[in-house]
């Protein structure tokens, strides 16, 4: 199963997801999205231009989120304007290891675990103006010595060695580094407070090399936390006792694939976790009578973002296209075990998709395509005028014209299926529309987040109609629909005609904050962005054959 990289914001009302990017390898783009309970809907695309893997997400509170790139850069981004507020730069001797922010409320600061040779020192950041302003000794990494080069390649053997993460609550700060174990420290005083030897997993030596660490903290139970090394046991500590709460055994079937672990841990009831580990789902007991169970396997072909929540239910963002993304809840509060399958299937909802596969059997196969080369004869006589730059166009758009014919028809039945569905909820007529009658539709559907009423309201037209109905709106209905425009035209391009009307008799309104502007100039931006490196390909191309 393919695990996105995200994170999500203390009071859940956000999550933040790395996508793919399609202008360049070096270019990240992190979509920022609001959640409710059966829908997302897109704020912002963050950017921002690294050879660096990107390795982790933090949010501050719901005003910032920070990226780890490597070893060597830390990223802010300002969640208000939408744009990097200040980039953090490892020093020579230096390198970022882990970050972390409190799980409790708004805290004003933040946090990262850095390496200066073999020592370990926490930075405490201001969030506000994101100045250093007090850094915690954390103890030191075994197996280093005082003249060690730092080295920031994550890929060397000490790169390997750095493998570390660090927790913040609301008393503690907590730092798990490998062969040193747990190092926990009162927040405000930055004394040490206790230490935790992790026993050795028997069940992990079949990794051979592999060398990671995880610890995450538990929701509901700021004393608690889950670690492992090396993808072994699953051990819950007291951070109060130092002691081991309970342990969840490795499935060594499952990690022999090489499946990175995700792990986050809810507490349920005074002895009872909930834990998210491999894409599978326990439950697991402490106190005197320990004991674990598994309560399902999670399985979709589509990459998919995973959080727990306090409330004894799991949540699934399951990616479906461009930047949609289908809400999925599991309760795991049932009475009947058995009203939980042995595997939850997320995608059962979209089988129906399936069946229009059939109705595809007439259109031209891509091997069909033929596109001429230099000295091949033929009635096109492609050879003496069209540029190579033009040929691997015509390929392109040969290779991708049956992809596109389905995706535009699925775009135009879920359109249409949406639209048949709203036309049960109202009497409203797009032919027939008036500015009352279309204001009226479109506050009903904004105010209720009801999409069917909403592609209803956007099957009207008439020019007039839309400019004078938007003059007429709640400017903060405004800003909810311009934000919901701007995510049909990034999942749907080939509607950009239709909703273009739309999008600019919003902007002539001229009441709009920065920040509601972000998301759609961010995502014009990266649609600009990739013609420019296009036409680069296209000119060196022409050189070369010219």
């Amino acid at each position: 199963m393919n695990l996105l990289l995200s994170a999500s914001s203390p009071d859940g009302s956000l999550a933040v997801i790395k996508a793919p990017s399609t202008a360049s390898s070096s270019r990240h783009l992190i979509q920022v999205y609001q959640v409710s309970d059966s829908s997302t809907t897109l704020q912002l695309t963050l950017t921002h231009t690294s050879q660096l893997p990107l390795i982790q997400l933090v949010f501050v509170g719901t005003t910032s989120v920070l990226g780890l790139f490597g070893r060597e850069q830390i990223v802010v981004w300002d969640l208000n304007r939408g744009v990097v507020a200040t980039t953090l730069s490892a020093t020579e001797d230096q390198a970022f290891l882990a970050l972390a922010a409190p799980s409790e409320g708004n805290d004003e600061k933040y946090y990262a675990l850095a390496r200066y040779g073999p020592k370990l020192v926490v930075q405490e950041y201001q969030s506000s103006n994101n100045k250093l302003v007090r850094k915690i000794k954390s103890g030191r990494f075994s197996g280093f010595d005082e003249g060690d080069d730092v080295d920031n390649d994550m890929t060397t053997e000490q790169g390997k060695k750095d493998a570390a993460s660090l927790i913040v609550t609301s008393s503690h700060v907590v730092v798990h580094t490998k062969d040193s174990g747990i190092r926990i420290m009162d927040k405000d005083s930055g004394k040490k407070t206790g230490k935790i030897k992790i026993k050795a997993s028997s069940s992990s030596a079949h990794l051979g090399d592999a060398s990671s660490i995880e610890m995450s903290p538990c929701f509901g139970n700021s004393n608690i936390v889950v670690v492992s090394e090396d993808a072994g046991d699953a051990i819950l500590y007291d951070l109060e006792s130092c002691e081991e709460v309970a342990r969840l055994p490795t499935d060594s079937t499952q990690q022999a694939g090489g499946q990175s672990c995700l792990q986050v841990i809810a507490q349920s009831k005074e002895d009872e976790f909930t834990l998210l580990r491999n894409c599978s789902l326990y439950s697991i007991v402490s106190g005197k009578k320990k004991s674990y169970e598994k309560l399902t396997q999670l399985s979709t072909n589509n990459a998919v973002a995973f959080f727990l929540k306090n409330n004894n239910k799991a949540l699934a963002l399951i990616h479906q296209r461009s930047s949609e993304y289908r809400v999925q809840w599991i309760n795991l509060s049932l009475e009947n075990e058995d009203d939980l399958p042995a595997v939850y299937n997320l995608d059962e909802q979209q089988k129906s998709n399936e069946r229009n596969e059939a109705t595809n059997t007439n259109k031209r196969k891509p091997s069909e395509s033929k596109v001429l080369g230099p000295g091949q004869a033929g009635h096109e006589s492609l050879a003496s005028n069209v540029t190579i730059a033009e040929r691997l166009q015509m390929l392109t758009d040969a290779l991708d014209e049956e992809e596109n014919e389905d995706d535009n028809d699925d775009d135009d039945k879920r359109v249409a299926f949406a639209i048949a569905g709203a036309a049960g909820k109202t009497k409203f007529k797009p032919l027939t529309a008036t500015t009352e009658s279309l204001k009226e539709l479109l506050t009903q559907a904004l105010q209720s987040s009801d999409d069917s009423l909403l592609e209803l309201a956007l099957s009207v037209h008439d020019v007039g109609i839309i400019a004078t109905t938007i003059k007429q709106m709640n400017e903060d209905l405004l800003v909810i629909l311009l934000g919901k425009l701007t995510s049909r035209l990034a999942s749907s391009p080939l509607r950009a005609e239709s909703l273009s009307v739309w999008i600019s008799h919003c902007l002539k309104r001229g009441s709009f904050d920065s920040e509601h502007l972000a998301v759609l100039r961010n995502m014009l931006f990266e649609r600009i962005e990739s013609f420019s490196d296009l036409l680069r390909l296209e000119g060196r191309l022409s050189m070369m054959v010219d």
